[in-house]
């Protein structure tokens, strides 16, 4: 037996603090399920979502569904977890009395699938003239502010779980989190998490030599003529409310310099049609000196009559909103037609230009031979297009389906396809 303090060192077992599982090789979990339950429904609910005279308030859980769990194994830190989260709302609209009410529904909050990926689907129990502006600020604002909350959740699961989960070891060594899209880099980890910290000075902007470039774009819906919208970027008294007086221009003509914003933005006008299109040169103060990008603003009448009737017998329009599932020789009447993927037929009748579209209409759902008489009327409201859709003779049994089919396959598809932020029918 060798004495105290002689022998191989190779056969001494030393007191480690990883000697529960030496270099954090085998696969160590922690349950984030009940944290997560009582995370959620705090980041979910108890606040409101302001635009305009538009007030969502989200008041409670209805459905939450799931688990989450945050792994170890060879010093890789994993973050599994997938949900199905339902919330519960109201909103209303400032003038309007009525109270509306319904609820998001998130289905893919999961280690898959970045904040920004997430769904979040909009169901609206109450109707009401506001049903459209309430739509559109909940997929712009309210779609936002939710991802916001989610993607609190998925940073603090993986900063609270994290602790604890890989001991140190005699060697600190670099340590990643892995799993798809919920990586994040650790270093040096022992038992804290480090957060990303963004140091040192802003670069700065160099107007010598190529820079790399990007192109903008970006569609505003307005729901108004487009002469109106145009005086708004181009009448100066006009530009003068927006930009709270501090537009200057010698007047609104090709080769004229202008500024706004207290000198943050400036250029020259190019080339202006009235009412269609406004170029010019533009720059930001931040841009490299003497860099100056070539913007567009294109003014398109979206909600004329002939527009909006396209829409719904333009072949190529149709097989936009339809995911590609039209089938029809040509529209024109008696000739028969089927939709989305045979869950609609009929056959076309009289049709009068960017007025009446006549059909015999049914649903798979109808009794066999069935059909209903459809009208699809066009009027023009001058700043928008009213679309009137009657359907006559509708079995009672597929009344309920007959107007999802309308609402959910025709009008909503119709307004997220051509970008009709407020629905113009």
């Amino acid at each position: 037996m060798a004495k105290w303090g002689e022998g191989d060192p190779r056969w001494i077992v030393e007191e480690r603090p990883d000697a529960t599982n030496v270099n954090n090789w085998h696969w160590s979990e922690k349950n984030a399920t009940p944290w997560s339950k009582t995370r959620l429904p705090e980041l979910l609910t108890g606040f409101s979502v302001e635009a305009g005279p538009v007030k969502f308030e989200f008041t409670e859980i209805k459905k939450l569904e799931g688990e989450a769990t945050a792994n170890n194994r060879k010093a890789k830190l994993i973050f599994l977890y997938e949900w199905v989260v339902e919330v519960k709302f109201s909103a209303t609209v400032a003038g309007d009395e009525l109270e509306y009410k319904g609820y998001i529904e998130i289905p893919n909050l999961s280690d898959e699938n970045d904040a920004d990926e997430i769904d979040v689907n909009f169901t609206l129990d109450t109707k009401g003239p506001f049903e459209a502006e309430l739509r559109r600020v909940m997929n712009d604002q309210g779609t936002k502010k939710i991802r916001e909350q989610l993607s609190l959740y998925i940073r603090e699961l993986k900063e609270e779980f994290s602790k604890g989960l890989i001991l140190p070891t005699e060697k600190p060594k670099q340590q990643v989190i892995s799993k798809g899209k919920t990586v994040i880099d650790k270093k040096s980890f022992q038992n804290m998490v480090i957060s990303d910290k963004t140091n040192g000075e802003k670069s700065k902007a160099v107007s010598t030599g190529p820079i790399p470039v990007k192109t903008y774009t970006v569609k505003e819906h307005f729901k108004c003529a487009p002469d109106h919208i145009f005086g708004i970027f181009t009448d100066p008294k006009m530009v003068q409310v927006w930009t709270n007086g501090s537009f200057k221009c010698a007047s609104v003509e090709a080769s004229n310099d202008f500024e706004v914003f207290n000198g943050l933005v400036s250029g020259t006008f190019g080339e202006i049609v009235p009412n269609k299109v406004v170029n010019m040169k533009w720059r930001s103060k931040s841009f490299p000196e003497s860099r100056h990008a070539i913007v567009k603003l294109d003014f398109t009448d979206k909600c004329a009559p002939d527009h909006i009737f396209g829409i719904f017998t333009d072949p190529k329009m149709v097989q936009v909103w339809t995911n590609g599932s039209f089938k029809c020789a040509s529209v024109e009447a008696s000739n028969d037609f089927e939709v989305f993927n045979g869950l609609v037929s009929g056959t076309f009748g009289e049709i009068v230009p960017n007025k009446v579209v006549n059909m015999k209409w049914r649903s798979k759902s109808f009794p066999e031979s069935r059909h209903a008489i459809v009208k699809l009327d066009f009027t023009d409201k001058k700043d928008r297009t009213l679309v009137e859709i009657s359907a006559l003779d509708v079995p009672e049994v597929a009344y309920e389906e007959t107007k999802n089919v309308f609402e959910r396959y025709y009008l909503q598809s119709i307004a997220r396809s051509f970008g009709f932020d407020v629905r113009p029918f």
